[in-house]
């Protein structure tokens, strides 16, 4: 990456953009036609989009009773919907993903959702918009954020939703949950996945997810905390993705949306549980599975911009608290002697937690080829933590901003593929803007 421009701006959005004046428009027609499924059953929860790339869609459920679901796949073009069933069991909380593989690119399809012949979820915001084939240039806007209210601030939703996004990325502590018991880390999910302006939000746009400590057992928990599975068991139901860590343990993943791959870390499964991979006698945050993972796809990346995300920061919070990558700092650099050796272009690093937005600039130009940006942004509600916005000698920006959320936009359309970040509050206020341009 050769050049970056950053400014800080305080432009407004005083006219509702297409996608947010339908979202509020629908919002209470979306509510309305997903109802229970049988007299005196809970109410349902979704349905929300999971991973959507080029070919492949996943749709998650949960009903209000158990029972066999059908999702339909309706395209103008096909007279003949595709249809897929799923079994909403207690075992799994009632909660159902159906997935389509073979799509076309770039191709927009409508869903419903029906049980015995009842349709229970349809209409004109039911909608599955899938991505361009990614060896073909375009643009995406993925919009993140981290530390979530499950009760308060839901137009931070509408305002995500106002910029026309393509993707969504939770970044941990997403939600709040605080406890190891399995029906409360349900009811948690539950409540969170409710929220009406998330549920419309996502009920047309892919959501993906990683977790951070209070979404993991507790605060500055690691991998050694008792009823890690059944913490992962329930991050498994209530989200809908491809992959989740080996199948097995953590809940690490990735995807590809156009000019940009995005790897969701998990920093808590692992991390503590065994020798590093790069040092035998420090801890691991990764583990060796995860790292040998991330290694070898970031390799095989032909995206021209790959982002790395994970709740943690990549620095110090400099607090006294074990979870910052400054902690596992040998894993860290040795991540970004990886990079330099195997020239891989465009890397961005995402962080959360913290409750302070902040941008930090290192220059590697001699180590990896480029300057390596950060972002962080938390905290998407209002508490947020002024002593943690510490002093860095490579900190460009920072700031304790309420309800915040961030915009990565990435371009390949142009000559040199760009990068556009943009921390946004909840009003629409943009705080700061960074702009980053590819090598050739």
């Amino acid at each position: 990456m050769t050049s970056d421009h950053s400014s800080d701006t305080s432009v407004g959005r005083d006219q509702l953009t297409r996608r947010q004046a339908i979202l509020a428009g629908t919002a209470p027609l979306l509510l309305a036609s997903v109802g229970t499924d049988e007299p005196n059953q809970p109410a349902a929860v979704g349905p929300l989009l999971g991973h959507v790339d080029h070919n492949t869609a996943l749709i998650w459920y949960r009903p209000g009773a158990e029972g066999r679901y059908t999702a339909s796949l309706h395209h103008d073009s096909e007279n003949t919907p595709l249809t897929a069933t799923a079994e909403a069991s207690v075992e799994n909380d009632l909660c159902v993903v159906w997935r389509f593989d073979n799509l076309n690119p770039d191709t927009q399809y409508r869903y419903t959702i029906s049980r015995n012949g009842q349709t229970l979820v349809s209409g004109d915001r039911y909608t599955i918009r899938t991505a361009r084939d990614p060896n073909t240039r375009g643009k995406v806007t993925l919009a993140m954020g981290s530390c979530a209210s499950s009760t308060d601030f839901f137009d931070v939703w509408d305002q995500i939703a106002a910029q026309d996004i393509d993707a969504l990325m939770l970044l941990g502590d997403t939600p709040y949950i605080d406890n190891r018991e399995l029906s409360v880390n349900r009811e948690k999910h539950r409540q969170f996945l409710s929220i009406p302006t998330l549920s419309a939000l996502a009920a047309s746009t892919p959501v993906w997810g990683t977790w951070d400590d209070h979404d993991f057992g507790g605060n500055d928990t690691d991998g050694r905390i008792n009823n890690r599975e059944v913490i992962r068991k329930v991050f498994t139901e209530y989200r809908a993705q491809t992959q989740f860590g080996d199948g097995i343990h953590g809940v690490y993943t990735k995807f590809r949306r156009g000019p940009v791959e995005v790897f969701l870390l998990d920093p808590r499964y692992f991390s503590q549980t065994e020798p590093s991979p790069v040092a035998a006698d420090k801890p691991t945050c990764l583990g060796k599975t995860q790292w040998n993972w991330l290694l070898d796809h970031l390799r095989a990346s032909t995206a021209p911009f790959k982002i790395l995300a994970t709740g943690m920061i990549w620095d110090d919070k400099k607090n006294g608290e074990k979870d910052d990558w400054e902690t596992y700092s040998h894993e860290r650099e040795a991540l970004f002697d990886f990079i330099g050796k195997e020239q891989i272009k465009g890397v961005v690093l995402i962080g959360g937690d913290i409750h302070v937005s902040r941008h930090l600039k290192y220059p590697m130009t001699d180590r990896i080829g480029y300057d390596l940006h950060q972002f962080i942004i938390s905290p998407l509600h209002d508490r947020v933590i002024p002593s943690l916005n510490v002093p860095h000698p490579h900190l460009q920006w920072g700031v304790p901003l309420k309800n915040m959320f961030l915009t990565v936009e990435v371009d390949s359309t142009l000559k040199t593929p760009t990068l556009q970040a943009r921390w946004i509050d909840r009003t629409g206020e943009i705080h700061r803007h960074v702009t980053i341009t590819l090598d050739a």
